[in-house]
This record gives structure tokens, sequence and C-alpha cells, in this order.
């Protein structure tokens, strides 16, 4: 009877003691698994900053079954209330990001088909662009030079003789269709410079010679305006740059062109060449014309760009002629800067290695110049 009552005893306490285990156990296991689940699902260091509230709880309740701690069942099971609660709204913030960044992601994706498809689409209207330019220059070319050639007739007396004022019209026809041709000329230059199609023969250049055949055509135009150009004394036993003759005419073309046409009445251009270290020749020209407004300096290379005091005076012009400047000078493996005050003139320098540059492959050069 003894021993009946012993294991009955042994039961009554052992019963309880199994059921509140089994009790407290049962939301570690369920919580086990959703953990698991999104371990899976997201970053494994979340799961683990999140169960470890339940890893403490477990502990604690198996210290309690075995008698070994001493705080009331009561305190234990309001920190589960507060593990599940923490718990719950860490999963839902996790939840959140998880679709946030899904919607990021997908709005990126988007962005970058629509810049894709953009960037096509302007590529292009670009290849149109440059094709109207190409051909549209090209057909004004030929009846542009027809035109020059029956002028230039009429006004040489060769096909007959004129009054003074006959002469001074045809006079003022020449100067447009001259003006027309430059524009044209100035198109296609541009547009084969950033086609890529603007072919290079290098020879050695002897710079001075091509700075006197580009004054000898401006001495007439500063001469009406009353401009002095000092470019003397020459420098002496300077050396020649490897270049393409033809290109470095443009340049100083441009650059000298736009010193005559800005300058006032009466101004001032100084033309300055040297050798610098490096093997390399410095080229400056210095007017006192209009200068450049300093919010629009940083334009100043670019195409069909023009400063507005330029444009006040109404003076011709494309626009072209310092981007085609920077573009020939740069691929000669040379650099361009200027420095200006508005009202004060403006000084461009640029330098030219005196060898051809190594990325440039020596091309037969083409009829039509640019």
């Amino acid at each position: 009877m003894r021993r009946d009552f012993d294991g009955r005893t042994h039961m009554k306490r052992t019963i309880p003691k199994m059921t509140l285990m089994f009790l407290l156990s049962l939301p570690f296991i369920v919580f086990g698994i959703v953990i698991v689940a999104i371990s899976l699902r997201h970053a494994r260091e979340m799961a683990a900053i999140m169960s470890l509230p339940f890893m403490e709880l477990f502990r604690a309740d198996v210290y309690y079954i075995v008698g070994a701690f001493a705080v009331c069942f009561s305190a234990e099971v309001i920190l589960l209330l507060r593990a599940v609660n923490d718990y719950m709204t860490k999963a839902k913030q996790l939840e959140g990001l998880s679709r946030e960044q899904e919607k990021g992601a997908q709005m990126l994706v988007r962005r970058d088909l629509e810049l894709t498809t953009a960037n096509e689409r302007l590529r292009k209207l670009d290849d149109v662009k440059s094709g109207f330019i190409s051909v549209v220059a090209h057909q004004l070319r030929t009846p542009l030079s027809g035109i020059k050639w029956t002028l230039n007739l009429l006004i040489s007396g060769d096909m007959g003789a004129l009054s003074t004022e006959q002469k001074t019209f045809l006079m003022k026809a020449y100067e447009s269709n001259d003006r027309m041709i430059s524009l044209v000329n100035d198109m296609l230059g541009a547009d084969r410079i950033e086609s890529g199609k603007v072919r290079y023969i290098f020879q050695p250049v002897q710079l001075t010679d091509v700075i006197d055949n580009v004054l000898f055509e401006l001495l007439p135009q500063a001469k009406a305006k009353g401009l002095t150009i000092r470019y003397e004394p020459k420098p002496v036993n300077l050396p020649k740059v490897k270049a393409d003759p033809e290109k470095l005419r443009a340049v100083f073309q441009n650059l000298l062109e736009n010193s005559v046409k800005y300058s006032r009445a009466g101004g001032t251009i100084d033309i300055g060449i040297v050798p610098v270290e490096h093997d390399e020749i410095r080229v400056s020209i210095k007017d006192d014309g209009i200068g450049i407004p300093k919010e629009q300096q940083k334009n100043i290379f670019e195409r069909f760009f023009r400063a507005q005091n330029a444009i006040k005076m109404e003076t011709d012009g494309s626009g072209l002629g310092l981007f085609i400047v920077k573009s020939i000078i740069e691929r000669h493996g040379g650099h361009i800067s200027f420095e200006s005050t508005e009202g004060h003139g403006v000084t461009f320098h640029f330098t030219l290695p005196l060898g051809a540059p190594e990325n440039i492959i020596a091309k037969p050069s083409d009829a039509s110049g640019l």
C-alpha cells in the first residue's frame, strides 16, 4: 500500500509540472517555426535577433521546472507577452521594408528602361539631324559657289561696265554669299568633327607661315576698322610642329576673325608665339574688344553658342567657330583656354606639341578640308 501511495503521490506531483512545461513550451515551438520561415525569407541576422527573447524565456522555463528559478510564474507570462509583441512589431516592420525595397527595385528597373529608350531615341534623332545637315550643306555648297563665281565676274567688269551703284549692290550680294558659304562650311566641319570623319595629314608646319597667310586675308577688314595688329618681332628659330596645316589654318582663321570682328574701331590685337617646356609651343591672341560675360564663359566652346553681347552687335556668326577650334587643338594633343572681362577684351591661349599625337593616325586629307 505504501508503494502505491508513493506512486500516486509522485504522479500528482509530476503531472502538473509536465503540463506546465508543455503549456510553456508550446508557444516557443510555434514561434520557432515562424522564425524559421522568416529567416528563410529575410536576413539570417534578423531572425537571430528576433529569436533572442524566446531563447531567454526558454532557458528561464527550464530553470523554473527543475526548481532552480525563483521568479514567479506571472512574471514569466508578462515577459513572454512582451517578447511576442516585440516580435510581431519587428516582423511587420521588416515586411514593410521588404515591400518598399521591392518597389524601389522595380522603380529603378523602369527608370533604367526609360533612360535606355530615351538615349536610343536621342541617338536616332542625332543621326537624322547629322544626315540632314550634311545633305543640306552639300546641296547648298555647289549653288553658292556658282553664285560667288558669277558675282565675281560681274564685279570685275568681265561681263561689261558697271555703275558705282551697281557695283555697291553686287558687293553686298557677294559679301552675303560669302557669309553663307562660311556658315555652310562651319556646319559641315562641326558635323564631321562630331561623327569622327575628320581626316588629318601630319607634316612639319611653321606656325608663323600659317599666321602670315591668315593675316594677309584679314588685313583689309582690320584696316577698315583702324585696328593695329602687333606681331613683331617674330620669334627666331621657332621649331616646327607636326600638324595638319589646313586644320591649323582654320584655328587661326576663327580666332583672328573673332578678334577683328569684335574689336572696337581703333583697337589693338596682339599675337604671341613662344616655345615652352615639355616640347610644346604656346600661342596667345589678345584683343581689347567686347569680351565675354562671366556667366556665359562656361558655354563659349559649345556648338551654336554666341554670347549675348556679341549678338547685340549684330555681327555675323554661326556659333560653331570656337567649337571647331577646340576640337582641332585637342585632336592635335594641345589645350586651349582663355581669360576675359566683359568690355575689356579676351585673350586665348593654346598649346601644340611639336610631335604628332600618338593616338591619331595620319590619313590622306580629303578635298573638303574639315
